[in-house]
């Protein structure tokens, strides 16, 4: 269950020069309102050690930590909750597992699958591929019309986009609709992951000022 807006997700990268640790403390620091965990390469108790570190260093933030599609693990580490693909175990299993409390975010691309998405018990819709991005280059490429389409459908639940996002677009996707946006590479792949948080953040911030 959402207690606050999700106005910045950051998704984490496996990087050869920055731990997990050090990448979710700088994004925090930076303004995000959600972490999400993302690696499919650690084993079950290497992921689950990790999950209790990072759902901690989150804590001290005040910010939502939540895990790509592992709803054992969410449950196990008593994280904020799971993020589910559409290839994913339902949201009615997660919502079972999980209870009422926890955050359940759900991917739905393409128009009918977000409004098939808004009657089901998830916190949030993450749809995109807004525009083409490298960390996931098979996926369709919607663009800024799905999210003006689905502002019109009076969808109920936050819409979070993703794919290619970044400081020289973001504007423009939450004029076109979005309540907020999911990036990697963007702030977790960046250098100074802290300042490019900061700057998204509050292009966002002025971006709903403004429209």
């Amino acid at each position: 269950m959402l207690q606050r807006k999700i106005e910045l997700l950051c998704i984490t990268c496996r990087r050869d020069d920055i731990s997990y640790d050090e990448q979710v403390k700088l994004a925090c620091e930076g303004g995000a309102d959600m972490i999400q965990f993302r690696d499919k390469k650690m084993c079950d108790r290497e992921l689950f050690e990790t999950v209790v570190r990072l759902f901690e260093i989150c804590k001290k933030y005040n910010v939502y930590f939540t895990i790509n599609n592992r709803i054992d693990i969410a449950d196990i580490s008593n994280a904020d909750g799971v993020h589910l693909g559409q290839k994913d175990l339902p949201v009615s299993y997660a919502r079972k597992i999980l209870g009422q409390e926890k955050i359940i975010g759900i991917s739905a691309s393409g128009i009918e699958k977000v409004l098939e998405a808004d009657i089901l018990s998830a916190d949030y819709i993450g749809t995109g591929a807004i525009f083409p991005t490298d960390t996931k280059p098979e996926a369709v490429v919607r663009g800024l019309e799905v999210l003006k389409e689905i502002k019109k459908r009076n969808i109920t639940k936050p819409i979070i986009a993703i794919g290619g996002i970044n400081k020289d677009n973001v504007a423009e996707v939450i004029k076109a609709g979005a309540d907020g946006v999911a990036v990697v590479s963007a702030v977790c792949g960046a250098a100074d992951i802290k300042k490019e948080a900061q700057v998204i953040k509050e292009i966002i911030k002025n971006a709903k000022n403004i429209f």
